[in-house]
């Protein structure tokens, strides 16, 4: 897939990407289901019912936890920064210990466990603010395809029909003439 000239991939290609890897994702964890399975025989099965019963556990645990903490800080009124992400985390960590497989196992628990979490969190909120623009903008090397549309810039303010200095009337706008949205009709 050819990258755009700032090093970034281009919008239309990011969904095949992210098909791609789940599917890679899905294909490791069936082939570390086969190769423990290879090596410990059906103890594959129990391990995967306790890694089950010991995440539901665990989500059922966490989330009293972290839903209690959001009570009382909305309470107080205040919201800590990390209590939503921690919720969030929680429910998604809970989740991936519920489905079947190791990968998802291992990954349920740092997401679960009380004392790995703050470092995921982060891991997440600096990949977060690297992969979003700050100011809201697209970044500089995104190109848009589209129609432009030749025109010419006015520069002033936008005046409201009535606001204007005499009796609430603007020069050269009758106020019988303008539509709904503000523009100026035949």
């Amino acid at each position: 897939m050819p990258e755009t000239p700032g090093g970034r991939w281009p919008r239309r290609s990011v969904p095949a990407l992210a098909l791609s890897g789940f599917f890679l994702f899905i294909l490791a964890e069936v082939a570390l289901l086969v190769w423990v399975s290879t090596q410990i025989g059906w103890w594959t099965l129990v391990a995967l019912m306790v890694s089950t019963v010991v995440g539901a556990y665990l989500l059922q645990r966490e989330w009293r936890k972290a839903w209690k903490e959001l009570g009382e800080s909305l309470k107080t009124g205040s919201l800590p920064p990390g209590r939503t992400a921690d919720a969030v985390l929680v429910l998604l960590g809970g989740f991936m210990l519920i489905m079947p497989g190791f990968i998802t196992d291992v990954l349920g628990l740092l997401l679960l466990l009380p004392f790995t979490r703050p470092g995921v969190r982060s891991f997440l909120g600096w990949w977060v603010t690297r992969a979003v623009p700050r100011d809201g903008a697209m970044p500089r090397n995104m190109v848009i395809q589209g129609e432009v549309v030749e025109g010419e810039v006015v520069e002033g303010e936008v005046v409201e029909p009535g606001s204007g200095p005499e009796g609430g009337t603007v020069p050269g706008i009758s106020p019988h003439n303008v539509d709904d949205e503000g523009h100026q009709g035949p």
